[in-house]
């Protein structure tokens, strides 16, 4: 008898809710504490564009309400669908937009056996600094063959919604065939982010590249490179990407909670001239890994990882340092390199420098440059000018942290993390403001929240845009069933380096 009324009190909370028009409950208990809530949006600093943050409450209850109060404007009601919370966006835009350098406080009050409880309330700091409206990202399986099914794919954060750019799903005819069907690598210019570019690893495949409306398959490999090109940097705003060109072998892990490593037994630096069609080289070193280029705003400078450490010492001894070269546009010639932060010297790790304004963020961890399964990678800042540099405790967790990119005006910094579970890769955005202060970060929002619960996926490589792919998969097949195009290389060939394969190796 007791099961059939909960029953029923839980219907007729439902259908009070289900309404045209949600009241907030008159008669309650106060519980002193904050609600539980997922995603936790909890007390965090939010763009005045994002879509709504919807959330789940995680409490004892049977259903909810959650009364949103701006401090301009008309107080927001929304009834959960049980205990999960869905805001109307039209009426979330427009309280972003009346309330701009003000706070939402939020208040939850949840129902069991008819009985309601009112939480502690928290508060949203809405700000004038946009993000950027969208975000791309690779998603892919965890697991290390190349029969899943992997794609890149564009998201707007205004609206909550996500587009495939390109997936590999029609490639994948026979499961059971260990042919490597991946695409990966996708990038696109900062400041025109029309141009883009990405890989797509399989039959017929190649560099797939979008340059001023036209988009071209190329093959990279050229003169007397060991390897293809791998790890890409547009230039901000000329015709130009440099690329790391990487031998991968890939270490897996029997004890280590990091489950594979790959790292480099080659790795070298060079330039392609899109509008040429050119490789020239930018660092040719024996026995020194030169990796994961990016280049300042004003494009004056290129950013890269370099470590001289030997792979017979084994993957833990692999350090990199971040260095810096300078670089002239109108000859393509290339100036000293410069040492920006002397990581190995602390017996740890440097990599993925992003540089937005006088501020580099980068990761630092114990060891190598692939940290997107290394629980030691944490997101480090350092001032440009005076030299500062600290650990960005308010955005860390004890859980990995990398493939990090500013926003456009330099105020929000995206990068991924495994806090949630350890596992999977979910995108985080943080406010940075003026004085260099970063704060709580908040996970991507989705229509429904329990999206990236039932994703067992990973998001990987995730960067900014200000504007849409124009390119449909339908265009990109075509250029794939075309012929490849062969770059040229415009650098000395050195007899020293031999020509092995760029593919691939397990270590062994």
């Amino acid at each position: 008898m007791k099961c059939l009324k909960n029953i029923v009190l839980s219907w007729l909370a439902a259908f009070v809710l289900a309404g045209c028009s949600v009241s907030v409950p008159k008669d309650f208990e106060r519980e002193a504490r904050c609600p539980n809530v997922k995603p936790d949006y909890t007390a965090t600093v939010i763009p005045c564009n994002i879509a709504p943050l919807n959330f789940v409450v995680q409490e004892d209850g049977e259903v909810c309400v959650v009364e949103v109060l701006p401090q301009k404007g008309e107080p927001l009601v929304v009834g959960g669908d049980g205990m999960e919370v869905r805001i109307p966006k039209d009426e979330w835009r427009k309280m972003l937009q009346e309330n701009v350098g003000n706070e939402l406080k939020y208040n939850i009050y949840v129902s069991k056996d008819g009985k309601w409880k009112l939480f502690d309330s928290f508060v949203n700091k809405v700000v004038s600094d946009s993000i950027d409206k969208y975000l791309t990202y690779r998603l892919i399986e965890p697991s290390y063959m190349g029969t899943g099914e992997i794609g890149v794919y564009q998201y707007d954060l205004e609206e909550a919604e996500e587009k495939p750019i390109f997936t590999n799903h029609r490639y994948r005819k026979d499961p059971n065939i260990r042919s490597q069907k991946c695409v990966n690598c996708h990038t696109s210019q900062k400041n025109k982010p029309e141009n883009k570019m990405f890989y797509f690893r399989g039959p017929n495949g190649g560099l797939l590249l979008t340059y001023n409306g036209k988009t071209t398959k190329l093959n990279t490999k050229a003169g007397d490179m060991y390897a293809s090109t791998v790890y890409p940097a547009w230039h901000p705003s000329l015709p130009f990407i440099a690329f790391s060109s990487n031998e991968i072998w890939q270490a897996f892990m029997t004890k280590d909670k990091c489950k594979i490593e790959p790292y480099d037994a080659k790795s070298d630096l060079v330039l392609y001239d899109i509008e040429k069609n050119e490789i020239t080289s930018i660092q040719k070193t024996k026995g020194v890994q030169e990796t994961n280029p990016a280049w300042s705003p004003d494009g004056k400078y290129l950013y890269f990882n370099s470590s001289d450490s030997s792979i017979a010492k084994g993957v833990y001894q692999m350090k990199y340092d971040i260095k810096r070269i300078s670089f002239n546009p109108e000859d393509k010639s290339w100036g000293e390199v410069e040492m920006v932060y002397h990581a190995t010297k602390q017996d740890s790790s440097a990599t993925f420098a992003r540089v937005s304004g006088n501020y580099m963020v980068f990761c630092k961890c114990l060891y190598g440059t692939s940290i997107q399964t290394n629980k030691s990678s944490d997101l480090w800042l350092m001032n440009l000018e005076t030299k500062e540099c600290r650990s960005l405790t308010e955005i860390n967790s004890p859980e990995s942290e990398s493939y990090h990119d500013w926003s456009l005006n330099g105020r929000w910094i995206l990068f991924t993390s495994r806090r949630q579970d350890g596992n999977y890769a979910r995108p985080y955005f943080a406010y940075f403001d003026r004085d260099g202060k970063a704060y709580k970060p908040f996970v991507i929002p989705h229509e429904d929240p329990k999206h990236d619960d039932n994703l067992i996926k990973n998001y990987n490589v995730t960067e900014f845009s200000t504007s849409p792919v124009l390119v449909s998969q339908s265009e990109f097949e075509k250029v794939i069933s075309e012929p490849i195009v062969n770059a040229t290389y415009g650098s000395p060939i050195d007899e020293s380096f031999d020509g092995q394969s760029g593919a691939s190796q397990l270590s062994r």
